[in-house]
């Protein structure tokens, strides 16, 4: 064979075996997010499957993806199992911080273990921005993507609804969301469609009911299929009989529908019933929670919308079936669900965000108040280098060589040997600037962190929720290994389960300089891959860069053992708060409060077993009055304004508490951004009231465990402020005797 049949040969062979590697990469199915479109900066199911055997159950995987600096973040291993028909798939939560939608898979390989570890890569599709809002609908139902261009128009926000029609999933590609809360973190709403519930997978449901008792706000549409979720069969599709406000009796007719359509804004719906009437659900015994709206019929009242707080979310119930003739084509069901999905704002109330430059929202505002270090051992605060400082040396440094240096080297003639001296003086003076102002902002300090945390905790069912951000700064080029969990002895008897921690990055949102939607990412002079280690409460070996600082976020969950208030509050026909409460958490709560509706009660420091009573306190004063810390000003009364630089992190998270109560972005000017999962105003407005107070005694909501290899020890983190604890209580329907 001569040596060019040989290398043809070998070229033929070589092109084989690439299209061998590429056939067997194809055959793996990576699919990401809701309805298969996800949300940049939010924790998003990721799905890898394969229907042609290249991939056993038990096989062993791992998935990666990018973080705001373009670094490859290595999720927890998950092992395939069979998900029937031939499929086999594995499961794993990660956080996409670029729009790229670059996803690495490694797996072991499915024949010769000696061949290694096989790693493809796959790229998903555009992805929804971190500043858009997003309304998850299941089922069909038109009139919500609708509705929500009325709630853009009228509010000045950008919302993405994603539709997912259960009878449209295709046979064998299944839901990639799962029965983790984790799963719907991309979502602000959700609506549920009650005729496609029973179509729903177990796991789905469930899920979502994780996700509404973690705090979100559900939106539950059905009339005549309340009967069919009523009468669900599976334990562990319990979830839907408990979305409805009752216990569900029987179908009615209801011909009188004139409050309905009052409550929609729209007439013709009397046009479009038959004269038997609108078959509405009746339920036996007393409805929970409030009714919003009830039609009265042959001297009855019929509830037709209802909200009512679930765990530390809202559910929102409406009667109707929005998705079917003859309502589905109805105006009002438009307008109906603008009310349902927190439209219909009053005036003067909120407003687009202003544009501003230091912080595109509060969440943003946060990470830029945990970066900044206060002095120690008389050295200047630690804080980032603005970007003008760093810009205008730049500029300063290109000036000094041109024209500067040139007019200096080429007047007279020219003299070309002076630019032997200049150069190299005009290099070392600014790496001389350089350095200071790096000895300047970062105060010559060692390594150290700042921490900052709030619990929330849910006293009917005992769940507590805990929210945690750490800033890292580092002295050197170093690798961080970060672990958070839920702190121990917060509540009596400490949590029932192990907490479900995950810890991840922290970054602004929004198209800006390292923004999530940035075009290009966070340039970073210690770019390197990580990854987690067994689970998601584990970051292991993040670089970072010298003189630098690294911010990131962890959540977890737990169960209470005991009794966390004994509470007799009811709502009184005046709307105030009656009756009484105690807490039994280990310690006292400084600057405690008692929020219902539009009012606040001052407690002030409430100990463990001290009962308050609403009859011998002091009277209620406007909550928003409050929040905002409104008083004289001048002879006149005025809020004080919000300082969008302000780097005050108890005050941040206090106002992201309560922000839609507080005027929302009409007080701030900023949206809420990622803090708005975190946001309780809608619990006061219905069946709920909450305890608010700031831990005493130097109690944590999280236990931070942040170490650089380089270094022996530890680093011990500093909080920025106290721990801030807000109670969600249940309101009793009458007054205790």
């Amino acid at each position: 064979m001569s040596r060019a049949a040989a290398l043809a040969l070998l070229g033929v062979i070589g092109l084989l075996m690439t299209a061998a590697d590429r056939g067997d990469a194809a055959e793996l199915r990576v699919a990401a997010g809701i309805g298969g479109l996800r949300r940049t900066g939010a924790w998003t199911p990721v799905v890898v499957s394969s229907t042609t055997g290249n991939m056993r159950a038990g096989t062993s995987l791992q998935v990666s993806v990018e973080d705001p600096d373009g670094q490859f973040v290595r999720s927890p291993p998950a092992m395939a199992v069979d998900a029937g028909e031939g499929r086999v798939a594995a499961r794993f939560s990660v956080r996409f911080g670029r729009p790229t939608g670059r996803v690495r898979v490694e797996r072991e390989p499915s024949g010769d273990v000696s061949a290694g570890i096989v790693i493809e890569e796959h790229r998903l599709g555009e992805p929804i921005p971190a500043t858009q809002g997003v309304v998850v609908v299941y089922g069909d139902l038109p009139a919500a993507a609708r509705a929500v261009r009325l709630v853009d128009r009228e509010q000045g926000t950008q919302t993405r609804v994603i539709a997912v029609d259960p009878r449209r999933v295709e046979d064998g590609d299944g839901f990639t969301e799962g029965a983790s809360a984790r799963d719907y973190d991309a979502a602000d709403a959700i609506v549920v469609c009650g005729t496609v519930v029973p179509l729903l997978p177990a796991d789905v449901l469930a899920g979502i009911d994780a996700w509404v008792m973690d705090g979100g706000r559900l939106v539950v549409v059905s009339g005549t299929s309340a009967a069919g979720m009523a009468m669900a069969e599976d334990p562990a599709a319990v979830a839907p009989s408990a979305w409805l406000p009752g216990r569900f009796d029987r179908l009615v007719p209801l011909r009188r529908l004139g409050a309905i359509e009052a409550y929609a804004r729209a007439a013709g719906l009397v046009d479009r019933v038959p004269p038997t009437g609108l078959p509405m659900p009746a339920f036996a015994g007393r409805t929970a929670g409030v009714v919003e709206l009830a039609a009265m019929d042959g001297g009855a009242g019929l509830p037709v919308v209802v909200r009512r707080g679930r765990g530390l979310g809202t559910v929102t119930w409406v009667g109707l079936d929005c998705d079917t003739e003859p309502l589905r084509d109805w105006p009002g069901c438009d307008t109906l669900l603008v009310a349902l999905l927190g439209g219909r704002t009053p005036s003067g109330g909120d407003r687009p965000a202003a544009e501003n430059a230091a912080a595109v929202d509060l969440a943003g505002q946060l990470t830029a108040a945990l970066d900044s270090f206060p002095a120690a051992d008389g050295h200047t605060p630690t804080r980032p280098i603005p970007f003008e400082m760093i810009a205008g040396l730049g500029l300063l440094y290109v000036l000094c060589l041109y024209p500067f240096d040139w007019w200096l080297v080429s007047r007279d003639g020219g003299r070309p040997w002076l630019s032997w001296l200049t150069l190299p003086t005009l290099a070392a003076a600014f790496t001389a600037a350089a350095w200071g102002m790096t000895a300047w902002w970062g105060g010559g300090r060692a390594a150290s962190a700042r921490t900052a945390d709030m619990v929330d905790i849910d006293a009917e069912s005992g769940r507590l929720r805990g929210r945690a951000w750490a800033a890292m700064l580092a002295p050197d080029n170093d690798r961080i290994d970060v672990a958070a969990a839920g702190a121990d002895g917060l509540v009596e008897g400490g949590p029932a389960a192990a907490t479900d921690a995950a810890v991840s990055w922290c970054a602004a949102a929004g198209r800006g300089f390292g923004g999530l939607d940035a075009a290009v990412p966070h340039p970073s002079l210690a770019t390197d891959d990580y990854g987690y280690a067994s689970s998601l409460a584990a970051l292991d070996g993040v670089p970072i860069a010298a003189a630098s600082s690294r911010i990131f976020e962890a959540g977890w969950t737990a169960e209470a053992e005991q009794p966390i208030v004994t509470s007799t509050l009811f709502r009184t026909g005046q709307g105030t708060l009656g009756g009484g409460v105690e807490h039994h958490l280990p310690f006292p709560l400084d600057g405690c409060r008692l929020l219902h509706a539009g009012w606040l009660y001052d407690l002030g420091t409430l100990r463990p077993g001290e009962r308050y009573d609403t009859e011998s306190g002091r009277g209620p004063r406007s909550l928003a009055s409050a929040v905002t810390r409104r008083g004289a000003i001048k002879d006149r009364d005025a809020a004080v304004r919000w300082d969008p630089v302000s780097t005050d992190v108890g005050r941040i998270l206090e106002v992201a508490a309560f922000h839609a109560a507080a005027g929302g972005t009409g007080y701030t000017g900023l949206d809420a951004g990622r803090l708005s999962r975190l946001d309780m105003s809608h619990l006061l407005s219905v069946d709920r009231a909450v305890l608010v107070g700031f831990a005493a005694e130097g109690r944590r909501a999280a236990t931070w465990r942040l170490a650089l290899r380089a270094g022996a020890d530890e680093v011990a983190p500093i909080p920025a402020a106290a721990t801030l604890c807000r109670i969600v209580i249940s309101l009793a329907a009458e007054p205790t005797p």
